[in-house]
């Protein structure tokens, strides 16, 4: 079973749990097509038209890659960042790239879906009494005084949940050997989330028993 690759989607040791808040939406492995083997060199595909997004998860990946042991390839390294996905490759070209460079295994991340939820926050009126106390100057002034308001006016507040699939597949039979959707809830940038990602991942994909501690 290639254990091996999938150890190194942890992108980091000692991960905060103060990240975002993210889930694993559903998870499906291909258990028959699990090989014996590891991998020895994979090819990275974060498919996203923003370029440094995708420079940046792919080489994020490539540096774990590369401290397990493993060589990674990315699809940043073989196309320059004018390639678009106006210009898409055909199966046969892009199948031909990664068998020139000798990858055994690739794995893709996607975003699928951005959901966005918008929330009205109404005002806040709270009345608090304050201490005891004399002389303030007739009935208006001990109301004043007793009972001020503490007002805080309404505003909107924007959620949004990050959908993403990351799939891995075996070069030399051209099988999906597994795929996991995970969601993200109001991510604050690439970094933090990719490493609760990670830990998201690795935590899924030991309970299924294709990686050990």
């Amino acid at each position: 079973m290639k254990k091996s690759l999938i150890l190194v989607l942890l992108a980091a040791i000692g991960l905060s749990a103060c990240g975002p808040q993210q889930k694993i939406a559903s998870y499906w492995v291909n258990k028959e097509a699990l090989p014996k083997g590891p991998y020895k060199s994979i090819f990275v595909i974060a498919m996203t038209e923003n370029k440094s997004a995708q420079s940046h998860i792919e080489s994020k990946m490539a540096d774990v890659l590369n401290s397990r042991g493993r060589k990674a390839v990315l699809f940043t390294d073989l196309f320059p960042p004018s390639f678009t996905g106006k210009a898409q490759l055909s199966k046969e070209e892009l199948a031909e790239k990664i068998a020139g460079v000798g990858c055994d295994g690739v794995i893709t991340m996607a975003l699928l879906d951005v959901t966005t939820v918008e929330t009205y926050q109404p005002p806040v009126v709270s009345s608090a009494p304050v201490g005891y106390g004399y002389g303030y100057g007739g009935y208006y002034g001990f109301y004043n005084n007793y009972y001020p308001v503490v007002y805080s006016s309404g505003y909107y507040s924007i959620d949004k949940t990050y959908l993403i699939e990351t799939n891995f597949y075996d070069v030399g039979t051209d099988e999906l050997i597994w795929s996991i959707r995970s969601e993200a809830y109001n991510p604050v940038d690439l970094e933090t989330w990719f490493n609760g990602f990670s830990r998201l991942l690795l935590d899924k994909l030991r309970k299924e028993g294709l990686i050990q501690d």
